[in-house]
């Protein structure tokens, strides 16, 4: 994701590339989370791996310190409660600032400073399900509920430019791009400021480029996204579907093959994931609902380094320090907290 870069200019020195690699996953703590709180739907560490932000369903969202896991400030506006909070984002200009996209299609900037949050965003009839910064922070990405794809200029918050989704009035199958089903992951390239690629129930991934009229300039299909499952990493793209098998995979970004499919342990319940993201040394972190769980696998050998069990569903995660931390919720009424070592 487009964070990346800044990440690791934020934590230099602290990643563990250039050791030997991951060899196992292990459970550094678990944060109890009320029930009024209706489940963890989206985590995000700061850049400098400090803080860890987390999004409830029930509207509210909560910054923890990341090495402590004690809470130190709780977002909790009336205005935006019973509505889920289905993305967290940093401002990459502005670090201190957390951005917050819920169901009721609003997104608002939160000041850990001021524990106060502003609306930056309102998308009237739609549910923002994604959204993401590019690279050089300067504009971010919305996608979800009614198909089109908006951009905005990150300064101001006016709307740049926007992609229709498919609608069969208005469109032909033959000359139309966009999604034709609710969107639900977003992610710019780590390494250019106008390449995104987008994801949802549509069995694809389109990859955007906004100098373009069309936007659309390569469909992987395939992939059928249900959360935050995608993620884009050098010239790969990550994939976690919300099917029986096959559900973890990774693509050549450039040529949109199909690279490999990547293990993910199952039994009879399937694997059918919400979520998944790329770690260093060729480890992916992947969650969902067929296993309950969080796994790491080494996508080079296949093998499983580890797992975190829940009761219940996986919806979100989140890693930092390349995976060295990570943290995954969901429908349980624990946050878990991760390492790879």
């Amino acid at each position: 994701m487009a964070r990346r870069r800044l990440e690791a200019a934020a934590q230099e020195g602290r990643s563990c590339e250039g050791d030997n690699g991951f060899s196992r996953l292990t459970l550094k703590q678990e944060i109890a989370i009320s029930k009024e709180y209706r489940g963890v739907y989206s985590l995000q560490y700061s850049y400098d791996g400090s803080q860890l932000a987390v999004g409830f369903g029930s509207g509210c969202i909560q910054v923890y310190d990341a090495d402590s896991g004690k809470l130190q400030t709780t977002f909790k506006k009336s205005l935006y409660l019973n509505f889920p909070v289905m993305a967290l984002r940093y401002n990459p200009k502005k670090q201190d600032l957390l951005y917050a996209a819920n169901a009721k299609g609003t997104i608002v900037a939160c000041d850990s400073k001021s524990e106060g949050c502003v609306e930056v965003v309102t998308e009237k009839a739609n549910e923002i399900n994604t959204f993401d910064f590019s690279a050089d922070g300067y504009s971010f990405a919305t996608a979800g509920k009614d198909l089109n794809i908006r951009i905005y200029n990150t300064n101001t918050g006016q709307l740049d430019h926007e992609y229709d989704g498919y609608h069969p009035v208005k469109h032909s199958d033959h000359d139309f791009k966009g999604h034709s089903q609710r969107i639900f992951a977003l992610r710019y390239h780590p390494e250019n400021n106008y390449i995104f690629l987008t994801a949802g129930w549509d069995n694809c991934v389109k990859i955007w480029d906004s100098r373009t009229r069309d936007g659309v300039e390569r469909i992987i299909s395939g992939p059928h996204v249900c959360g935050d499952s995608l993620d884009v990493k050098g010239y790969k793209v990550l994939t976690g579907s919300w099917r029986s098998k096959n559900a973890l995979q990774i693509w050549e970004h450039t040529s949109g093959t199909l690279e490999k499919t990547v293990p993910f342990k199952c039994d009879d319940g399937g694997e059918f994931l919400y979520c998944a993201q790329f770690c260093d040394h060729g480890v992916v972190l992947a969650g969902g609902s067929g296993t309950k769980s969080v796994q790491a696998v080494n996508s080079d050998t296949g093998q499983c380094l580890g797992e975190l069990q829940f009761d219940k569903p996986v919806q979100a995660l989140d890693s930092t320090a390349g995976g060295a931390l990570f943290a995954a919720g969901g429908s349980d009424a624990t946050l878990k907290i991760g390492t790879l070592q």
